[in-house]
C-alpha cells in the first residue's frame, strides 16, 4: 500500500477533507504532516508513495521510491540550482487527480 504525505500547508484549502478521504478510499494511507517533518516522515518510507507540499524544497529531501507534487502557482524561473518536483499542480484537487491516476494505471 502506497502511503501519501500532505504538508497542512498543502492540505489548507476548503474541501480538503473530502479529497483526502478519495485517496483513503482508493486504498491509500493518507499522513498529513508538518511542513518541517515532512522530510524525515518522507526519507524513512521504505515502501513507494507520494508527497504533496506547497514548499519546492521539500522535493529535493526524499526517498527515491517517493514522488513528488508542488501544489500552487507555477513559480517564476530562479537562477542558481533548482530542486524539480515530479509534478506540479494547481491546486490539491488536480494533485489528489494525478495520484488516483497514477495509481489506476500501476
Amino acid at each position: 500500500m502506497s502511503a501519501v504525505y500532505v504538508t497542512r500547508e498543502a492540505s489548507a484549502e476548503p474541501g480538503a477533507g473530502a479529497l483526502l478521504a478519495r485517496l483513503g478510499e482508493a486504498g491509500l494511507e493518507v499522513v498529513v504532516v508538518d511542513g518541517d517533518t515532512a522530510a524525515a516522515a518522507v526519507e524513512t518510507t521504505s515502501g513507494s508513495g507520494w508527497l504533496i507540499t506547497d514548499d519546492p524544497r521539500a522535493c529535493g529531501r526524499r526517498s527515491p521510491t517517493v514522488r513528488t507534487i508542488l501544489v500552487g502557482p507555477r513559480r517564476p524561473p530562479a537562477r542558481g540550482p533548482l530542486v524539480r518536483c515530479d509534478l506540479e499542480a494547481r491546486d490539491l484537487s488536480a494533485a489528489v487527480l494525478e495520484i488516483l491516476a497514477h495509481e489506476a494505471m500501476g
